[in-house]
């Protein structure tokens, strides 16, 4: 490639990195969530989200996978989406690590049955605790090097929904999205 620089290897949707299920999604919101672009007018900060991440969180919250958005930002347009999807999600928070430990023991999971999904620098010692961690596919190179998973998708653009049908096909509970559409696979 031009200038030596190499692609990011794409890991296998197929081999999860652990064996049981995934209770707890822990998500990053800026750059992960959104694509990484923050804008303001008048009325304060806007966000630009995908429908299809916001319709995939809300399966993962009835399939028993807990989505939690965890910024170190805080933001009105952020708060007021989190609002309508109804997430249970800390924004301005500067060690994403004591938060997810405090979710995570309210819920007696595990380390090895939460995944997170991230894009930079600050979302790395918690990416480090999860047992499966997953990258936007336009994460920087410190990120995508620790992960399980990258997506192909890049953020902002459905790269949530990949990862939480990923996981939801994992915990096999996929089937059930599927028939609740009629879609016969």
């Amino acid at each position: 490639m031009a200038g030596g620089r190499r692609a990011p290897a794409r890991r296998s949707r197929a081999s999860a990195p652990v064996p049981g299920k995934i209770r707890i999604l822990f998500l990053d919101l800026d750059g992960t969530l959104t694509d990484g672009v923050v804008g303001y007018d008048t009325s304060g900060d806007f966000r630009n989200f995908h429908v299809r991440d916001g319709l995939s969180l809300e399966w993962a919250k009835g399939l028993g996978l807990l989505p939690v958005v965890i910024s170190g930002r805080a933001s009105r347009a952020g708060e007021l989406r989190m609002q309508d999807l109804g997430l249970e999600h800390y924004l301005g928070e500067r060690d994403k690590v004591v938060v997810a430990e405090r979710v995570r023991a309210r819920e007696g999971a595990g380390w090895h049955e939460c995944a997170m999904i991230g894009d930079d620098l600050p979302d790395v010692a918690l990416m480090e605790r999860v047992g499966w961690r997953i990258a936007v596919t336009d994460a920087v190179a410190e990120v995508r090097e620790r992960a399980h998973t990258i997506t192909r998708t890049a953020a902002g653009r459905g790269a949530v929904r990949e990862a939480v049908e990923m996981l939801l096909r994992h915990n096999g509970t996929w089937r059930r999205v599927l028939e609740r559409y009629e879609v016969r696979s």
